[in-house]
């Protein structure tokens, strides 16, 4: 839809068109400062995620649409050629601090991975079907799962009973052997 099937006095009916409907209008039409700015104002006033993040690439739009709009003559050569020196100045600046970043990262990531921690609880967290980086809440709810699952009692049949009981005792082992290389938790 360009700006001339949006006329002025229609622009109101697009009011209630919603957020991503008017972004797309708005990206069909990125050199009607016009309409752009009716749609950012219309977007401003809507209270939602969508509409803000919209709201923000309307924004973009209309400063591209107004910087083409302007003429460049205002600039002379040497002025340009200074802008344009400034801006690679500052995205090389930007790259670097980036490479750095990523270096330091991947550093960390060698540092720890070297360190090689033993799994908690000496793998018996596996034995009870955890990971070995669960948090104690989950260990504890995991103890009262098994706690109900295997208890003899709800057993009445002597064989499933036995077994339920084996089960319940090896838990519950386990558990007490998680708890004690958690520092008795």
């Amino acid at each position: 839809m360009t700006s001339a099937m949006v006329p002025p006095q229609n622009r109101k009916a697009i009011v209630s068109w919603p957020s991503a409907r008017l972004l797309d209008l708005a990206e069909a039409n990125p050199e009607d400062c016009e309409l752009l700015e009716f749609i950012q104002g219309e977007l401003d006033r809507r209270d939602v995620a969508i509409a803000a993040s919209a709201s923000r690439r309307v924004a973009q739009l209309l400063a591209r649409a107004r910087m083409e709009g302007e003429p460049n003559a205002e600039f002379s050569a040497g002025e340009r050629e200074s802008k344009i020196a400034a801006l690679q100045a500052r995205i090389e600046a930007m790259e670097r601090r980036m490479r750095e970043a990523e270096a330091r990262a991947s550093a960390a990531e060698r540092a720890l991975a070297s360190e090689a921690l033993p799994p908690r609880g000496g793998g018996l967290l596996r034995r009870v079907h955890l990971a070995d980086t669960a948090p104690i809440w989950l260990v504890d709810a995991a103890r009262r799962a098994f706690r109900l699952r295997f208890h003899p009692d709800r057993f009445a049949d002597p064989v499933m009973k036995s077994r339920a009981e084996e089960t319940f005792k090896e838990a519950e082992d386990i558990f007490r052997q998680i708890a004690a290389a958690q520092g008795g938790q």
